[in-house]
C-alpha cells in the first residue's frame, strides 16, 4: 500500500511581494514582504499585506491594503497586482506597485502573521 502525503492543516499559500517605491523628495524605497489573509471571492480571491519600506533618506514608511484578483486562474501559476499609498513618514508618502510571485507554501501556525521587516544592519565603528 501506497502512503500519500498528507497536507498538513496548518501549511497556507501566500504570495511574495518586492520592488522600489516611486520617487518622491529626491529618493525611493525598497519592499518586501508576504501576502497576509485569503479573502474569497466568486471565481477568484485577493489576499490582505502590509510592510515597512527600507530605510532611505534616514527613515520608513508602512503600508497595508489589498491585492488585485487572481490573474492566470487560481492555480499554481496565478498571481496578483498591487498599487498603494504608503502612510506619510518625514512629511510625504510613496507608491508601491507591482506583481505578487506565484504561490508558495507557507508551514506553520495559521494564527501567525508575516509581517517580515527585511533589513541590512550595517554597525558603525567607534
Amino acid at each position: 500500500m501506497r502512503k500519500t502525503a498528507k497536507k498538513s492543516q496548518t501549511d497556507r499559500f501566500q504570495h511574495r511581494m518586492s520592488g522600489r517605491t516611486t520617487v518622491t523628495q529626491g529618493h525611493r524605497h525598497r519592499f518586501r514582504n508576504l501576502t497576509d489573509r485569503f479573502i474569497p471571492g466568486v471565481g477568484t480571491h485577493r489576499h490582505t499585506f502590509n510592510g515597512i519600506t527600507r530605510i532611505a533618506d534616514g527613515h520608513r514608511h508602512s503600508y497595508s491594503g489589498i491585492t488585485g484578483n487572481a490573474i492566470n486562474g487560481q492555480g499554481a501559476n496565478h498571481f496578483h497586482r498591487f498599487r498603494q499609498v504608503t502612510r506619510i513618514a518625514d512629511g510625504h508618502r510613496h507608491i508601491l506597485s507591482g506583481r505578487t510571485s506565484v504561490p508558495i507554501r507557507v508551514s506553520g501556525s495559521s494564527k501567525h502573521r508575516h509581517n517580515i521587516i527585511i533589513e541590512s544592519i550595517k554597525r558603525k565603528k567607534y
